[in-house]
């Protein structure tokens, strides 16, 4: 009796781990505006992502994702046009795919890429506030860690590439905004 109920047990873990399609993730860290020559500091930032399985192979995943990433106040000083900045916000939204390589691994790393949309508050020194909102497009990677069945530690760089907050780059007009994050996953 024991047997089989070990042997219904374990098909029951098994096909619970094959179905799990779906992740939710919920990451903290820190946002670098890496692009500006006055950018002295990092802000607080938080990642929030979904992501669906839409194909798989043995050792690689395909994933659908939404990640939606935001910094709070920062208190990096900026210019945008002829104003001083005294500090600001941003939200990143970015749609787009993730190749995970070994997904069904403890240790599961993974490359993604995605188009969207960036917004930009910003607190000017005279007390107004102004923002922006732009076209971006992330790159990123990172590494899953399960340390349960449907639970597990992501650790995330991603590098959203929008319009700027006033000193964006000489060649491009743009800057590139570096979210390195960890935090909880959850499949189901």
């Amino acid at each position: 009796m024991r047997k089989t109920v070990l042997v219904a047990l374990c098909l029951l873990v098994a096909g619970a781990a094959h179905g799990q399609k779906n992740d939710i993730a919920l990451t903290g860290g820190g946002y670098f505006n890496v692009t500006s020559p006055l950018s002295l500091g990092v802000a607080p930032a938080l990642e929030g992502t979904f992501a669906h399985r839409i194909a798989s192979v043995p050792m690689l995943g395909l994933y659908a994702e939404l990640p939606v990433a935001g910094s709070f106040s920062s208190d990096i000083p900026t210019v945008s046009g002829l104003t001083l900045v005294r500090s600001y916000t941003s939200l990143f939204i970015t749609p787009g795919v993730r190749v995970r390589l070994a997904p069904s691994f403890p240790l599961s790393p993974y490359i993604s890429a995605g188009l969207g949309y960036g917004r930009f508050n910003r607190q000017l020194f005279t007390g107004g506030s102004t923002s922006d909102s732009t076209f971006a497009f992330d790159i990123g990677g990172g590494l899953d860690l399960k340390f349960l069945p449907f639970v597990g530690l992501r650790a995330e760089v991603r590098d959203f590439n929008s319009g700027g907050v006033g000193l964006e780059t000489l060649t491009l007009g743009r800057q590139n905004n570096l979210f390195v994050t960890a935090g909880i996953a959850v499949r189901f």
